[in-house]
């Protein structure tokens, strides 16, 4: 969590936006898990049989935390399970979106 809340950082005036999609727990366990982890980007916190349906059926989540990388356009770049920095995969997606990574 700490690793995108970073890159939501260091990438926004680049044109980045993180955004969470929480469907599967508590709504207070959610927020208190943000909290903890200082994130501050926007995040969806709605587990309604709609939002589990759209998560696990449209979007073919079979878990959390499950991370997109959507160009532009709205299409889906790049999607995989968990973060660490560094990755290669999310940097190399963020670049498939059109993002210019310092550094990189």
């Amino acid at each position: 969590m700490r690793h995108l809340q970073t890159l939501s950082e260091k990438y926004k005036d680049k044109g980045l936006v993180i955004l969470g999609f929480n469907c599967a727990d508590d709504k207070q366990i959610a927020l208190d898990f943000m909290r903890e982890n200082s994130a501050t980007f926007p995040s969806v916190l709605d587990s309604s049989d709609a939002a589990v349906k759209i998560g696990f059926y449209g979007y073919q989540m079979s878990g959390v935390p499950l991370n997109y990388i959507i160009d532009p356009e709205g299409k889906i770049v790049d999607a995989w399970y968990g973060y660490e920095e560094g990755h290669k995969q999310a940097l190399a997606a963020l670049e498939k979106a059109g993002l210019k990574l310092e550094g990189q």
